[in-house]
């Protein structure tokens, strides 16, 4: 189980605790792009146009992994990494609650509860930059919900 712990109560930056794994996830306060801290290693994710749904998670020049989202309609995301496609699907319409499936992963992202930021990952989770990725999007769409609910 990797615990997700966001790192102030109205922050949508994050601390992942794992085994001998740490992170840190980092949104970016006025864009949709931002940047991952795994194991003392820092990665930068990069969203490609203002209206685009797709962003690339890189380590210096070298891309490690791609996301794109399938629809505007749905919070479905399909990532190809180094290890081969991972989908990210919201488990129901309504529900906070993201699955990842593929390339080693059969894993559920999920909130402590519903009135709380912090949240687990659990499940069979194949490599944890990969996860790390998938967290970083799940927080991102989760934003999105919020701000459009306070619209």
């Amino acid at each position: 189980m990797i615990r997700c712990i966001p790192k102030g109560l109205c922050s949508w930056n994050y601390r992942l605790h794992a085994g001998g794994h740490s992170a840190r996830i980092e949104i970016n306060w006025t864009s949709e792009q931002g940047a991952l801290e795994i194991d003392g290693e820092r990665y930068e994710i990069q969203k490609h146009g203002p209206l685009s749904g797709h962003w690339t998670l890189t380590a210096g020049s070298k891309q490690l992994a791609s996301a794109k989202k399938i629809s505007a309609f749905t919070r479905t995301i399909e990532l190809d990494t180094e290890s081969g496609t991972v989908t990210l699907s919201a488990e129901s319409a309504f529900g906070r609650t993201m699955l990842l499936a593929g390339a080693g992963f059969d894993a559920v992202i999920a909130p402590a509860h519903p009135f709380t930021r912090r949240a687990s990952i659990t499940g069979t989770i194949g490599d944890f930059r990969t996860v790390c990725f998938a967290f970083w999007l799940t927080v991102l769409l989760w934003r999105r919900a919020a701000q459009s609910s306070h619209s």
